[in-house]
């Protein structure tokens, strides 16, 4: 026989009590016909480090092993690796001082024969004890049920196993009542009677069977917790400690008397614990202004800090954390006989427990109960995400304006499909996120984001990350406003989409066409085939403004109003921005968004009729310094354009005409375009289209290595110009007398303007 003892890590150790290495006093011995010769068979303890392992011989198998009395435990008998779905070819045996043989017709040990005398009798008693009928029945269905995600008839299956499983429980108590004087009772108290949620009634069990009976690590191990529980049951005051937080500092219980605690037993490598923390965090948020904390205490292993502060960063843990690093032998853990994770308890002020395994929901309902309405820190969000995840998302990342005003972008990591950010914001705010699997960048798909409104509160993100769109977002009343606004052009949106995408393949070869050199005649053919799906795009874009505006005019008073007028600034006159914003109360005008239209109106009133025209200066085309003040005496056209902008562009003859008609009555053009990330191309659209006869600038507008934009020197935010062609008349004082733009002045009305003040 060839014996192997190893560690977790592989390494050759030797046994605590040195078992092996003693005289032998069990046996376990037997043949499995159809076994393969390279086939090994296992050994291993289960609540011990203890393994062996051999290969079948032509005479069988056999394991010795030494089990002092009263160490009487389960062991795990396995022949080769379990199967993909983790199934396994074996059994779990009761052995202690005897032997026992194991025969069987075929390779598989549940169709064997246990014989030899106790040891085969206290397993074989607990295979053939009464049994509840239908049990694996209801398994099946619940599995089929699973799989075919009917939530009705699992809540209902759910149900029936509960009825089913507490009916073999009461079987299994009459059993151990029975076989009393037996360590065979071991199996039923192990596998079914071990309820750490009552062990008051496995302690009334227990008092009933004999010490020969109870003289074995498993029960043991049962009446340790018992005796715990009396010193840490519902009503005891907490067991003192003291351990070491993240930076070594020594947190004791006491340090949070006078609050309420919840103790949390957790651990980074614990998939369940990792899926249970956004309940934590959500209830640590909601609570920690009422006198509510949490302690963590972690089981992580030695050497394993950087693992549990990265856990505790990502899962946003913000509450102390403490932890000797001893893994499941975490002395706090043993103190207070942590048998799983995660787990907790809540104390009250005076130290008292008062529940314990508070999980999911149930958490939130006690707080509540005890603490009332929840109080989060002003300004604070916290988004709770709990996704199919499909698109095996490993982080959720997401962009928006803090409560500072400055752009957030942040990221969080997704575990086993559940994670939690928490954000600080001065105001409802949209946001926009998206999902990475790794490190790849953001996507470049618009389908792949996800566009949605926050608010301070507790905001639920739920669906697919396969499929953004169609998240759910609930708890903010100002998405739930944004849902119903965006149905309103629904059909006008279904019906684009197929124009948009032909629009956007076409943008591409054009862009292609570009860069590989093509001649311009077929660069001119291909941007009007764009413009022509622009022109074929316009009633539908028209039909959704007219019903975007009419819900902004009935609702001025809202959030989405404030944000959705941002794109409208181009087409709506002066006087209909300013009455907007006269409509609006303090808390729509004090958001980012209330401001950016105030802003707005304050630059369209600089940039419209009776206003004076802001001073601007900067090189023109030529290099020399150009500034607008130098032109008060002239009447001055400022036309705003770019090489790229076919309207501009195709307005340039009738300019043409204008200037060759009025520059010798005190006539001039100043051209600003927006072609600050292309000289080049400025250029050659100046010298194409002849305009070089007036002066030329660029617009300015600098873009910086964050990615954003330096305004400081932009001549069109001045202005309030967002689109392209406009064009802003200015008179001889310098005073502004005429706009031509989207929301605005036609070239028609320009033509009149200047036949007016020319007089010809």
């Amino acid at each position: 026989m060839k014996k192997q003892l190893i560690t977790l890590s592989l390494a050759v150790f030797t046994l605590a009590g040195q078992a092996f290495a003693q005289q032998p006093n069990t046996q376990i011995s037997g043949k499995l016909d159809g076994l393969p010769k390279d086939e090994w068979i296992y050994l291993s303890g289960l609540t011990n480090r203890q393994k062996d392992s051999v290969q079948q011989t032509d005479k069988g198998f056999k394991f010795e092993l030494n089990i002092p009395e009263g160490e009487g435990d389960f062991y795990i008998l396995q022949v080769g690796k379990r199967d993909a779905s983790g199934q396994m070819n074996g059994a779990f045996l009761y052995l202690e001082k005897g032997k026992l043989t194991i025969n069987s017709k075929t390779a598989q040990i549940k169709e064997a024969k246990f014989a030899g005398g106790k040891l085969a009798d206290y397993y074989n008693q607990f295979q053939n004890r009464p049994k509840a009928t239908g049990l694996d029945a209801l398994y099946k269905q619940y599995e089929e049920a699973q799989a075919s995600k009917k939530t009705d008839k699992l809540t209902e299956l759910r149900t029936a196993i509960d009825a089913k499983n507490a009916e073999q429980k009461e079987l299994d108590r009459v059993f151990v009542l029975k076989h009393k004087k037996s360590p065979g009772i071991a199996y039923p108290m192990f596998f079914s009677l071990r309820d750490r949620n009552n062990l008051a009634s496995v302690d009334e069990l227990l008092q009933q069977v004999s010490p020969q009976a109870k003289n074995n690590i498993p029960v043991k191990n049962i009446e340790h917790s018992i005796k715990t529980e009396k010193l840490t049951g519902i009503g005891r005051t907490a067991l003192p400690f003291a351990q070491a937080d993240t930076s070594g500092k020594l947190i004791s219980l006491s340090d949070f008397k006078g609050k309420y605690v919840l103790i949390d037993f957790w651990a980074s490598w614990c998939v369940p614990c990792r899926v249970e923390n956004p309940h934590v965090v959500t209830a640590y948020q909601q609570f920690k202004n009422k006198n509510f904390t949490v302690l963590g205490i972690s089981f992580d292993n030695p050497g394993q800090h950087s693992r549990w502060m990265e856990a505790i960063h990502a899962d946003n843990l913000q509450w102390t954390q403490v932890s000797d690093l001893k893994g499941w032998k975490n002395e706090v853990g043993v103190l207070y006989d942590i048998k799983s994770i995660p787990s907790n308890l809540l104390l009250d002020p005076n130290g008292t427990i008062i529940a314990k395994n508070l999980r999911g929901d149930k958490l939130q309902e006690k707080l509540e109960e005890l603490l009332g309405t929840p109080q989060l820190d002003k300004n604070t969000f916290v988004l709770t995400g709990k996704v199919a995840n499909t698109g095996q998302a490993r982080a959720f990342h997401i962009q928006y304006e803090g409560a500072d005003g400055k752009t957030v972008k942040d990221s969080v990591r997704i575990f086993n499909g559940v994670f939690s950010y928490i954000g600080k914001i001065a105001s409802p705010v949209e946001v926009r996120a998206y999902y990475t699997k790794d490190k790849e960048g953001a996507p470049q798909s618009f389908d792949s984001y996800l566009s949605f409104y926050v608010e301070p509160g507790i905001i639920s993100l739920t669906g697919d990350t396969g499929q953004p769109k169609a998240f759910n977002i609930t708890g903010s009343k100002v998405q739930d406003e944004n849902v119903l606004f965006n149905s309103l052009t629904a059909e006008e949106l279904n019906l684009l989409k197929p124009i948009s995408e032909e629009y956007n393949k076409k943008s591409m070869a054009y862009g292609k066409l570009k860069k590989e050199g093509a001649d311009e005649a077929v660069l001119n053919a291909k941007l009007e085939e764009c413009e022509q799906l622009r022109a074929d795009m316009a009633p539908y874009y028209k039909a959704m403004q007219e019903k975007n505006l009419a819900y902004m005019r009935k609702h001025p008073n809202s959030i989405i109003t404030a944000n959705r007028l941002r794109g409208y600034f181009s087409s709506l006159s002066l006087e209909e921005l300013q009455g907007f914003y006269g409509k609006m109360n303090d808390e729509i005008r004090n958001s980012a968004a209330g401001q950016e239209l105030k802003n707005e109106i304050k630059n369209l009133q600089g940039g419209s009729p009776g206003g004076i025209a802001a001073d601007f200066s900067g090189p023109d085309i030529n290099g020399k310094l150009l500034k607008l003040s130098d032109y008060r005496g002239q009447y001055v056209l400022i036309d705003f354009w770019a090489s790229w902008c076919v309207p501009c562009r195709k307005g340039n003859p009738h300019l043409l005409q204008l200037y060759s008609k009025y520059k010798k009555k005190g006539f001039e053009i100043i051209g600003v375009s927006d072609d600050d990330s292309n000289h080049a191309a400025w250029h050659k659209a100046v010298e194409q289209d002849k305009i070089g006869v007036w002066k030329h600038v660029l617009r300015g507008l600098k873009k910086m290595e964050n990615g954003r934009y330096d305004k400081s020197e932009d001549k069109s935010e001045a202005y309030g110009i967002h689109t392209l062609p406009s064009k802003i008349l200015v008179g001889p004082d310098g005073v502004i007398i005429g706009r031509y733009a989207s929301g605005a002045g036609t070239d028609a009305d320009l033509d009149a303007k200047l036949k007016e003040v020319f007089k010809f």
